[in-house]
């Protein structure tokens, strides 16, 4: 009985884990992970790019005070943006940029007080 018990709450448990793991996108954009947690989410629309930083449990992280730049790669084209602070949790910048599908990004996040973060993006 109590082997049984074990063996079902590990499965529970796993399944949980994996819940919690799952990456999905709160504004129609694409997820990274950085090895520390934080989660980046870069949304594309237009001339504007959008990044917006939550914990690895979603909850939304500061960027009042942050730097930031973003790397476009398109074969062997390469543009890379200051992207400043706009909102609670966001990066905003508008500007003639190639942001199609295929495109790799590379985001550099400086949060005040914390070392450098980097997340990359393969658009879609």
């Amino acid at each position: 009985m109590k082997k049984t018990l074990l063996t079902l709450s590990l499965v529970l448990l796993s399944h949980m884990a994996l819940a919690d793991g799952e990456m999905k996108p709160a504004h129609q954009g694409v997820m990274a992970e950085a090895s520390t947690g934080t989660r980046a989410e870069l949304s594309t629309q237009g001339n504007m790019l959008m990044v917006y930083l939550t914990t690895h449990s979603d909850k939304p992280i500061a960027t009042k005070g942050a730097l930031a730049e973003l790397t476009l790669l398109n074969g062997s084209e390469k543009q890379t943006v200051k992207i400043s602070p706009s909102g609670d949790n966001s990066f905003m910048v508008y500007g003639p940029y190639k942001a199609v599908a295929g495109t790799k990004a590379l985001l550099k996040v400086t949060l005040p007080g914390k070392p450098a973060e980097q997340f990359r993006f393969s658009l879609k």
